[in-house]
C-alpha cells in the first residue's frame, strides 16, 4: 500500500473513531430534553432520511430471500440497539457506554460459535473469559462512575453489543454480493417508518422541539 494510502486508511479511522465516540456524548446531551424513546427514534429516522438516497437507487440489487435478513440485520444492528443504548445512559455515563460496547466483538465469536459452528481457539477463549469480567466490574459502577453495587442499566448496553453480535454473523453468513454501504441503507429504510411512526404519535416530541 501506498503511503498516500495509508495515510488515508489512517485518517479515515481517526474520522470514524471520533464519530463513533462522540455519539455517546450526544445521546446523554440529547436525554437532557428527550426521553429515551424520542432519542432512539431520531436517531433510526434521521439515519434512514440521510441514506434513504442511496437505499432506494439499490433496491434492485437485493435478491427476495435477502429481504428478511436485511429487516433482522435493520432491528438487532441498529433499531433495538438505539433505544437500548438511550435508556441506558439515562443511569450510566457515555463513558462507561462507550467501553461496555467493546463487548461487540466477544458476542460475535460466541454466537458464532453457537449458532453457525466457528471455531473458538483457546487464547479467544481466555480473553472471552476476561471481557466477560470486566463487564462485570463496569457494571459495577454507578452513574457516577465510582465503584458501587451493580448497575444493572448496563445491562442494556450489554444487550445492545448481542445484537449487535447476531448482526455481524447475520451480514457475514447470509448476506452475500452486496457491499455495506447497501446493507446499512436498505436495512435502516426498513426499519425508519416504525421510528417515524413512534414520533409522530407522540405530540409531546413536537411541543418540545417547536418552544427551543
Amino acid at each position: 500500500m501506498s503511503k498516500p494510502h495509508r495515510l488515508m486508511g489512517w485518517g479515515i479511522l481517526v474520522i470514524l473513531a471520533l464519530i463513533w465516540g462522540s455519539s455517546f456524548i450526544l445521546i446523554k446531551k440529547g436525554l437532557l430534553a428527550l426521553t429515551p424513546a424520542e432519542v432512539g427514534a431520531l436517531r433510526i429516522l434521521s439515519a434512514s432520511l440521510f441514506l434513504s438516497p442511496v437505499a432506494i437507487r439499490n433496491l434492485s440489487r437485493i435478491k427476495r430471500h435477502q429481504w428478511k435478513y436485511l429487516l433482522s440485520i435493520g432491528f438487532v444492528g441498529s433499531f433495538f440497539p438505539a433505544y437500548l443504548f438511550a435508556k441506558a445512559q439515562t443511569q450510566i455515563e457515555s463513558s462507561i457506554a462507550g467501553v461496555l460496547n467493546a463487548l461487540t466483538p466477544l458476542f460475535v465469536l460466541l454466537i458464532g460459535a453457537i449458532l453457525f459452528s466457528q471455531r473458538i481457539l483457546g487464547r479467544t477463549a481466555a480473553g472471552l473469559i476476561i471481557g466477560l469480567a470486566g463487564t462485570v466490574l463496569l457494571m459495577s459502577a454507578g452513574s457516577g462512575g465510582n465503584l458501587e453495587s451493580v448497575n444493572l442499566y448496563g445491562l442494556l448496553v450489554v444487550a445492545a453489543t448481542v445484537c449487535y453480535g447476531f448482526n455481524v454473523n447475520i451480514i457475514k453468513f447470509k448476506i452475500e454480493g452486496l457491499r455495506a454501504l447497501h446493507i446499512t441503507s436498505v436495512s435502516l429504510l426498513l426499519v425508519g417508518p416504525l421510528a417515524a411512526i413512534q414520533l409522530f404519535f407522540q405530540p409531546e416530541f413536537f411541543i418540545k422541539t417547536s418552544l427551543e
